[in-house]
């Protein structure tokens, strides 16, 4: 069976063939809006995060921040009430990108939210792999932000050990084996630092999207095509706990852990259930092979996530 990699640059040279124009980019305008405030007290850092990379980088910039005195709170998207989203000084929104883009229940959700006029935003990524598109992803997640009338002040993409269970073999996954290490913290770090020193001098951030093979690639129907490729997805009920895991990472309410069963057609291929199953209840063939998540890849590889050394003594919610 052809690898997704494969399958995805003939379906590059197919759509060129094709001559399908690329789609509209995201760019950065001329902000004309005064800032809300320029020495910013409470701060909101949201992340939609799955195998927990997006989450650790959010929570090592709350911590620098909480450092620097400022009021910090970490929540995830998946629960948060946008409404309360006007009651803070800055907001930086994390993600990991998916399928060459931001996902498609992060661009919803952002696209729904109330006006944040004269608020500071930033924008973070984290990707498996260099040919991710993360740039045109943070792009496409400061427009949405920009369209709310928030003010950008950055944006960094921070690479992470690749999360996609068919491809536990590959190449890039083993590039990728020892990361996160202390040069992407000390870079998350910096970031945080950053934004931070923008908002104080009025800075504001331009951004402008890449014409790239890539946003060809995000033009096809991959979450679809994907989706083909999964001959079985359930839940075994000799193994599940209950615990709800899977249910709590899932962004679209696909699985249901008690019934054993999974919506196919709210699912989303994101691999959250398999990824963060603590009891290897979730069952996924992919092309008739069994999959297994992200806890049994590290197991198996004899692989531990470096933490930063913030987390002992930091606390932010």
């Amino acid at each position: 069976m052809e690898t997704r990699r494969n399958f995805i640059k003939k379906s590059v040279v197919v759509c060129a063939a094709l001559s399908l124009p690329l789609p509209g980019t995201a760019n950065g305008q001329t902000i004309h809006r005064e800032f809300k405030i320029r020495d910013p007290k409470r701060v909101l850092i949201l992340c939609y995060s799955q195998t927990g990379f997006t989450s650790r980088y959010g929570k090592l910039m709350g911590c620098v921040l909480q450092g620097k005195g400022l009021a910090v709170d970490l929540a995830d998207m998946r629960g948060f009430d946008p409404k309360l989203l006007t009651g803070y000084d800055l907001i930086l929104v994390g993600s990991p990108v998916f399928y060459y883009d931001t996902p498609a229940n992060v661009s919803d959700w952002l696209a729904a939210i109330p006006k944040i006029t004269g608020i500071p935003v930033a924008a973070f990524v984290s990707f498996g792999g260099p040919e991710g598109n993360q740039h045109n992803s943070l792009c496409h997640i400061l427009h949405l932000l920009a369209e709310k009338e928030g003010i950008p002040v950055g944006m960094e993409a921070f690479r992470s050990i690749p999360s996609y269970p068919a491809s536990w073999d590959s190449a890039n996954q083993r590039s990728g084996e020892h990361l996160p290490d202390d040069a992407t913290y000390h870079r998350v770090r910096e970031f945080a630092g950053e934004i931070l020193a923008a908002v104080k001098q009025g800075r504001v951030a331009t951004y402008s999207s890449e014409l790239a093979l890539r946003e060809v690639v995000r033009m096809l129907p991959l979450v679809w095509l994907n989706k083909r490729a999964i001959t079985r997805h359930t839940v075994d009920g000799s193994k599940c706990i209950l615990c709800r895991t899977c249910e709590k990472k899932c962004p679209v309410d696909a699985i249901h852990p008690e019934k054993r069963l999974v919506d196919h057609d709210k699912c989303l291929a994101c691999f959250g259930c398999l990824n963060n199953c603590p009891a290897d209840a979730v069952v996924m063939e992919y092309g008739g092979k069994k999959l297994y998540g992200f806890p049994e890849y590290l197991r198996r590889r004899q692989l531990t996530i470096l933490e930063p050394p913030e987390f002992q003594h930091c606390r932010t919610g």
